[in-house]
């Protein structure tokens, strides 16, 4: 077969290839707050940090062990804590953004099991420009205490 035709069949053979671009942003200290058997509602926390020149928005959570996932903040109201959802997150350029208790969090519902402490729920976060981070978050019974200079970076697979 002559090169010409080969190139000719290029665009055919890329039809229904999908790929999924790394995210530039990294997440670390990620974790699950362990919950008690009945419950079928956790919360997950992490940092994420951005290293890019520009924003970078975090449209979206999936996760293969949860029905749904949303990004939600804890903010003090007339001196009450109130929980409200939010359609993104925006990590500023060369930023981070910490999600943790009395914060930004996100909400996992509709839990595949109970998770016990020594689990881990595998999560994959969706941005603006299609960007993806695989990421594993250790369920524990309370927040890790970490030493600044020595804080264990969390499990991540970029995709």
């Amino acid at each position: 077969m002559k090169m010409r035709s080969l190139l000719a069949l290029l665009p055919v053979a890329t039809l229904g290839v999908t790929t999924l671009a790394q995210a530039d942003v990294s997440a670390t200290s990620s974790w699950v707050r362990e919950a008690p058997p009945s419950a079928d509602v956790l919360a997950a926390y992490m940092v994420l940090k951005n290293p890019d020149s520009s924003a970078s928005v975090l449209q979206q959570v999936t996760s293969p062990d949860c029905k749904s996932v949303e990004i939600h903040q804890t903010s003090l109201q007339n001196g009450v804590a109130a929980m409200s959802a939010k359609d993104s997150l925006t990590i500023p350029a060369h930023g981070h953004i910490k999600l943790s208790p009395g914060g930004y969090h996100l909400m996992l519902m509709g839990a595949a099991h109970p998770f016990k402490v020594g689990d881990s729920v595998s999560l994959v976060l969706h941005f603006k420009d299609g960007k993806t981070l695989a990421v594993t978050a250790p369920v524990l019974k309370d927040a890790p205490v970490h030493k600044a200079a020595s804080a264990p970076a969390a499990e991540q697979k970029p995709n």
